[in-house]
């Protein structure tokens, strides 16, 4: 279940694509485009085994996706909101992360309070995965 819900906070990047001008948040969302692979997958402060991380991929190309996201590039930490079109509802609020060809991001459960910090412990039931941009 918890690699569903991977998969449709990340899924759902594309959808709000809308280019770049000065908007800092859209300058990070077009800086998200491309192939991605986990590299690293927590889930409430247990760590995915490395075979079952890296199985999980991701192209973000354009504005294809099956969700809504809002990126905030403004505030510190930087904030995602993300809403799955397979789950409707209250949103996964997140933080995140762009470090060249890596994108960092810890959810919260829908409900639960957006993350502080780009972890996960034990308790926090906070969901963190390092994604790696794909090399050619």
């Amino acid at each position: 279940m918890s690699r569903v819900i991977c998969l449709l906070l990340f899924l759902g990047l594309p959808a709000a694509f809308a280019g770049a001008g000065n908007d800092p948040s859209a300058k990070d969302l077009e800086a998200m485009q491309g192939d991605w692979a986990v590299i690293e997958y927590v889930v409430d402060g247990i760590k995915s085994e490395d075979d079952n991380a890296q199985s999980l991929f991701r192209t973000i190309k354009g504005n294809l996706g099956s969700g809504t996201i809002k990126l905030d590039a403004t505030r510190m930490p930087k904030t995602i909101d993300s809403i799955p079109d397979k789950m409707p509802g209250k949103p996964f609020l997140g933080i995140y992360e762009i470090d060249g060809n890596r994108v960092k991001v810890c959810y919260a459960p829908p409900g639960k309070d957006r993350p502080t910090e780009l972890a996960s412990k034990k308790g926090s039931e906070h969901t963190f995965m390092i994604w790696e941009r794909e090399k050619k």
